[in-house]
């Protein structure tokens, strides 16, 4: 507007640019408006809906500890159907994979493992998946399934579990040599941990010489 040398001109050129752009302005401001009070209700909603599955799971711990089977599963199933979306749900599965293996319930656990670890990406987690699953495997007799499970190049902190597990399975399959070198595999790499390696040499002397 430095161009014009009359106020005149400049109210003129105002007016024009108002019937020209003016409404969409306007709709460009309400719109930016919407999206930010759009965003908080969003994320006011997530925090509404973790806070409520927080409480639930809190429910269903207590409940599965107090050996009150119908309800922790209840509530475990009520965050599954509810709040599905929410981290709550991984460990409203353990849960419920959890009570099934108590009541010697083999295929409902192993598969709430299995659909487990086909959601969860945390590399931690998912190896404590893996190995409740192999565990599952052994007490209902299938060393072949658990060692096809155990079978990960990558595993980290939690290779001392991942061989003494193997171990169990060698020697649920009476592999005696196997169970062995996988034990003492398992001994090895706990000893820089301070870990009891009690039960370990118990069921590497299990084995006999």
């Amino acid at each position: 507007m430095d161009g014009y040398t009359t106020e005149d001109e400049q109210v003129e050129l105002l007016k024009k640019w108002w019937a020209e752009n003016g409404k969409s302005a306007i709709f460009g401001v309400v719109l930016g408006l919407a999206a930010i009070f759009g965003w908080r209700e969003w994320q006011i909603y997530k925090l509404t809906q973790i806070e409520s599955a927080s409480i639930i799971y809190e429910q269903a711990l207590k409940a599965s500890k107090e050996s009150k089977i119908v309800e922790a599963k209840d509530k475990a199933n009520a965050i599954l159907s509810n709040y599905a979306n929410t981290g709550y749900a991984v460990f409203a599965r353990l849960i419920l994979a959890h009570l099934a293996t108590e009541e010697a319930d083999y295929v409902t656990a192993e598969k709430q493992l299995t659909d487990l670890l086909g959601t969860v990406d945390d590399a931690s987690l998912k190896h404590e998946v893996t190995l409740r699953l192999a565990r599952v495997h052994l007490a209902n007799d299938k060393a072949d399934q658990a060692l096809a499970v155990l079978n990960i190049s990558d595993t980290g902190a939690f290779s001392p579990v991942y061989n003494e597990l193997k171990g169990d399975a060698y020697a649920q399959q009476n592999k005696p040599d196997e169970a062995r070198q996988a034990y003492q595999q398992a001994i090895l790499e706990s000893q820089s941990s301070a870990s009891d390696l009690s039960l370990l040499n118990l069921k590497l002397d299990a084995l006999g010489k």
